[in-house]
């Protein structure tokens, strides 16, 4: 949460004031710090984290991953399983008073492990066992960040402190968090996940940028998604995945562009994506209309 009091409120203000009446951005990043440039004050920070992960600006941000899943039985190694590509759209809108909400979509289709060419069935390499493919739709998902806190709908990313290593700004956030799991009833679902940011410090302290270009690299264990067939055996999956903003759905490459238009068409309008969709949730409609 980016608490603050009025007087380091203000002394944040200065500080990137004074930034951008300077005529040129300071060269080297030991410039940039002793122009008044301070990551550990608290609007500072928040600016920051706005500017890494969406937007300071009113505009739409997109964003596109590759994440490798794994199968992780709690002994030995882990399983390769398979990989998603991952494609969010969020819109952010500037509020004034340093309050920035955000309206996130986010949708996924998996493809064989380390590969482009998209998966039509799941041949389970735990089990032995043939499964339909149930691909990720999430959206629309609301938050808001401010000087009091981020308000978020489901998990939490909390943020750690902010790293200057080198030339480059580091924002690592986490959500270690459980709640009633929907789709088994009476059991708890456990999330483990966390996401790293990286930019250049010279785009984050200009002034003139609203939204960062960064580098971003996530790693999660969750449960067994139902539609993997998996049972009660112990474990579940683990990610490893890494992207970053594109300038549009357009710059997608052209494999991943065809698999969302025949898997998860529904990014592609997002103006039109009124209704609340969510994994679990959905899972449960379909097996609900499949009768099991």
């Amino acid at each position: 949460m980016y608490s603050m009091t009025r007087r380091a409120a203000l002394g944040g203000v200065a500080g990137l004031g004074t930034l951008a009446l300077a005529p040129a951005m300071a060269r080297s990043p030991a410039d940039i710090v002793a122009k008044g440039f301070n990551l550990a004050d608290p609007l500072t920070a928040l600016r920051t984290h706005v500017k890494m992960v969406g937007s300071l600006g009113t505009e739409i941000v997109h964003t596109f991953f590759r994440l490798n899943l794994y199968g992780d039985l709690g002994t030995g190694n882990f399983v390769p399983l398979f990989t998603m590509n991952n494609i969010l759209v969020d819109y952010w809108e500037a509020k004034g008073n340093d309050r920035y909400e955000m309206r996130k979509y986010e949708v996924g289709f998996y493809t064989k492990i380390d590969s482009h060419e998209p998966l039509e069935y799941f041949d389970n390499p735990l089990t032995g066992e043939r499964r339909n493919i149930h691909h990720f739709r999430l959206g629309p998902v609301p938050r808001v960040y401010s000087p009091e806190g981020i308000t978020v709908m489901g998990y939490h990313p909390k943020p750690l402190p902010l790293e200057l290593i080198g030339d480059r700004v580091f924002l690592a956030t986490q959500s270690i968090e459980s709640m009633p799991d929907m789709v088994r009833p009476g059991e708890t679902n456990y999330v483990n996940s966390f996401m790293t940011f990286s930019a250049l410090l010279a785009d984050v302290a200009n002034p003139r940028v609203n939204s960062a270009p960064v580098h971003a690299q996530l790693q999660n264990k969750n449960r067994w998604q139902p539609w993997m067939g998996m049972g009660d055996r112990p474990g579940g999956t683990v990610v490893r995945g890494f992207g970053t903003k594109i300038s549009g759905l357009d710059a997608l490459p052209a494999d991943v562009m065809a698999g969302v238009r025949r898997f998860v068409p529904e990014i592609l309008d997002t103006k039109n994506w009124k209704e609340f969709m969510f994994e679990d949730t959905e899972y449960l409609r379909e097996r609900a209309s499949a009768g099991r």
